[in-house]
């Protein structure tokens, strides 16, 4: 069950409305906030940490959006063409020549932090 509602979303994304696939961008958010928050206790009964992880999820789903990425497909890609094609992978955090992008947006993980709500959460990128 996803963490925010669609009518949240387009709150959110006024003056532009919510896209047709809004629960399905709502519920993958959701999931990468749990991955995120995976461990942690926390009280999800409680409507100030609801009202947390909705913000986040909006927040997450304004992301994918943005990056006309819904599924997270190009999260190793630097960049990418057409024609002949020609894919660039993200270099990983250590060096190596494969890596990945972070799955939660870093406004995402500033709402999660700064909520004082998730006491251990640390934010790692890569």
């Amino acid at each position: 069950m996803p963490y925010a509602t669609v009518a949240a979303l387009e709150e959110w994304l006024t003056p532009e409305p919510a896209p047709a696939n809004a629960v399905r961008l709502l519920t993958r958010a959701s999931t990468a906030i749990d991955r995120a928050l995976y461990g942690l206790a926390y009280d999800a009964d409680d409507p100030e940490v609801q009202a947390t992880l909705s913000l986040a999820c909006v927040q997450q789903v304004q992301w994918a959006m943005d990056r006309d990425d819904e599924t997270g497909a190009q999260d190793d890609l630097a960049s990418m063409s057409t024609g002949q094609r020609s894919f660039t992978r993200r270099a990983a955090a250590d060096g190596s020549s494969a890596g990945s992008s972070a799955r939660l947006t870093q406004s995402a993980a500033d709402v999660l932090l700064t909520s004082g709500h998730f006491h251990g959460f640390v934010w790692v990128e890569g």
